[in-house]
């Protein structure tokens, strides 16, 4: 005859080594699946550095608009006339703070090559705010354009042992304002 008690024993111990074995698998999956997991693990770019740089360039903006107001009041003369133009740009160019020119000269780009080695206001007089960026003598309206310069750089991943990608970065600054005249005050618009 069969022991009941002896069976119910055995069973037990059984379904406990069941259990046991089985947490055991568990363990050893999650174990395996973090270890796949860091080792294929990539390292993302941040976007936080093209953010930064667009808040400068609003901030700049608006730094360069105030510049060609106060710029505009200084000049003496006819406005739209030639003599205007020459005195209204030299105006900006000396205008022109060491925050703006710290914003226009980090990661500067010309015509598609980083610009590192350069007299920065030779630069400023005559790639940024060049002669030709002034236009408009003889008419009632003036325009004023900022040279084509950009910003680029690389935008790397902060874990470079990890799968990531370089990304490359390019941001154009070129702007357009209007500048007219009615009643004795000065209008800029942005093109």
């Amino acid at each position: 005859m069969i022991n009941k008690s002896k069976m119910k024993k055995q069973g037990q111990i059984f379904s406990l080594f069941l259990v046991f074995i089985t947490l055991f698998m568990v363990g050893v999956s999650v174990s395996l699946y973090s270890i796949q997991q860091k080792n294929i693990q990539n390292s993302l770019v941040s976007p936080l550095s093209v953010l930064n740089v667009r808040d400068a360039r609003n901030i700049f903006d608006m730094r360069e608009r105030s510049l060609i107001v106060s710029s505009l009041k200084k000049t003496n003369g006819k406005f739209g006339t030639e003599k205007f133009l020459r005195e209204f740009r030299s105006n900006v160019i000396s205008g022109v703070t060491p925050k703006m020119k710290e914003f226009i000269f980090s990661n500067l780009s010309w015509k598609g090559t980083q610009v590192s080695n350069f007299n920065k206001e030779s630069f400023l007089e005559n790639i940024v705010y060049c002669n030709s960026c002034f236009s408009g003598a003889g008419s009632s309206v003036i325009v004023f354009r900022r040279g084509n310069i950009d910003k680029s750089f690389d935008l790397r991943a902060l874990d470079r042992y990890k799968v990531n990608f370089v990304v490359g970065f390019n941001f154009n600054l070129t702007r357009e304002y209007i500048i007219s005249k009615k009643d004795g005050k000065f209008n800029v618009e942005v093109k």
